[in-house]
């Protein structure tokens, strides 16, 4: 009986996706996908109606669908509003969430929400998680293919006893979706490439090749993790918002560059300041890169989101995001030169200049108030008539209840006094009576009297 729900299940959505192909929007579907995201693989979009990150995203993801129509990844949506108890279930906490499933495995997408940074994702996380080269022509292949990427490089046999090998597709197998990872024999190299002893580890990243170095000549896991975590990345690359907390894993101080290439005001400003950022990281490696990344965004708002506050472009600041704390100088960044920045992070790195953010509670309280002001202020720039929804009429008619009970306690007021004024009056009127009978009485008994 499962199996027939389960297989319901699976032609359901299939027609779903193949009816949507027709006209090129990657389709929505429903709860019943927690019965098949086991079978096959899906790329998923989790997302909220109101989201306007999700709305610029769309005609991406519909152009992913539209060039992955005829592979066996299947590109869908889902309302995570809607269908909050799977997004829960995935562990989806933001919007857009993109999940690739490839059986019991699932995936986070981190990167650019690009189309070529989409696809190079499922590319990757679909696997094989170590892809072996078999000539040096592929080889050359490979080093066209990922020319501004990274990607690394197992010489060697295929040896399964190899302990190099195992090390390096364990850690294959956990990165699947962050790195190209390969592997081939000495033969494969080029005359410009060697190795000191095989086998050997070889990362390609910025035209050039490095390779790893064992600590006392033994290979351990630990250190050839460090290793690959530490070469991730190209010297001075772009990165969103998401990509920060997986940068937390090559163990050093991220220095951050905002650069604004949009804004024709302080064109040259924001470019003098990209330039400086990437002549560092390119050609200071010795000085810098055991203990620095350098990166750089096109958008302020994830360090909006670090520091709490609304930056002005161009900007410079260092995270260290194992401890949430950050730093940044005291000049700003149109004023600050190489020797400047060379000081700020030899401080930075010896703990002499101030560190700002971290943990605490008050922290924490901070954040509470300006996620809800980021929220308030994305539901009003994405929808005018949703903020009135959310905000608007609840406000009225708190406002409306308020007003009412503060009116409703001076009608009270003004009863009980009329209802005071009543009760005199009334005593005055029995006393009046009371004094006419008595003046009565008085006359009668004088008229008897005489």
């Amino acid at each position: 009986m499962e199996d027939k729900m389960i297989i319901l299940t699976a032609t359901a959505i299939f027609f779903s996706v193949f009816t949507t192909r027709v006209t090129g929007v990657a389709p929505d579907v429903d709860e019943r996908f927690l019965n098949v995201y086991k079978q096959g693989k899906w790329l998923v979009e989790f997302y909220a109606p109101w989201c306007g990150h999700c709305k610029k995203l769309e005609p991406i993801f519909n152009n992913v669908h539209n060039i992955l129509r005829n592979t066996e990844v299947k590109v869908i949506k889902m309302d995570a509003t809607r269908f909050s108890h799977v997004s829960s279930q995935f562990d989806v906490r933001g919007f857009p969430t993109i999940k690739f499933f490839n059986g019991e495995k699932i995936t986070t997408f981190r990167g650019e929400r690009t189309q070529e940074d989409l696809l190079a994702f499922v590319d990757k996380a679909k696997g094989p998680p170590v892809r072996w080269l078999y000539s040096a022509g592929k080889l050359s292949d490979v080093r066209a293919l990922h020319a501004k990427d990274v990607f690394y490089l197992f010489v060697g046999e295929n040896d399964p006893a190899d302990d190099l090998l195992v090390k390096y597709s364990s850690i294959a197998d956990d990165q699947v979706s962050l790195a190209y990872f390969y592997a081939g024999s000495k033969n494969i190299l080029p005359q410009d490439v060697s190795v000191t002893s095989t086998p050997s580890v070889l990362v390609f990243k910025d035209g050039t090749v490095f390779e790893y170095e064992a600590p006392r000549g033994v290979a351990t896991m630990s250190s050839l993790q460090k290793w690959i975590n530490g070469e991730r990345y190209p010297a001075f690359p772009l990165i969103s918002g998401g990509n920060i907390n997986e940068m937390a894993d090559t163990g050093k101080f991220l220095v951050i560059f905002v650069i604004d290439e949009n804004g024709a005001e302080k064109m040259k400003e924001n470019i003098r300041v990209k330039e400086l950022g990437r002549h560092m990281a390119n050609n200071e490696r010795e000085t810098y890169h055991s203990d620095f990344q350098f990166l750089w965004m096109s958008e302020p708002e994830t360090v909006n989101n670090i520091m709490l506050t609304f930056i002005q472009m161009p900007y410079i600041m260092v995270l260290d995001p194992t401890v949430h704390l950050y730093y940044i100088p005291d000049l700003p960044a149109s004023e600050i030169d190489a020797p400047t920045l060379h000081r700020f992070l030899l401080d930075v790195k010896s703990g002499k200049t101030t560190a700002y953010g971290g943990t605490s509670f008050f922290q924490r309280l901070k954040r509470l108030f300006y996620d809800i002001l980021v929220t308030v202020i994305e539901v009003w720039q994405s929808s005018r008539w949703l903020f009135l929804i959310m905000f608007g009429i609840p406000t009225g008619v708190i406002s409306i209840v308020c007003y009412s009970l503060c009116c409703m306690d001076t009608v009270d007021d003004e009863i009980q006094s009329d209802e005071e004024d009543s009760d005199d009056e009334y005593r005055e009127l029995v006393l009046e009576q009371k004094r006419l009978k008595e003046a009565e009485e008085k006359a009668k008994k004088h008229e008897k009297g005489e």
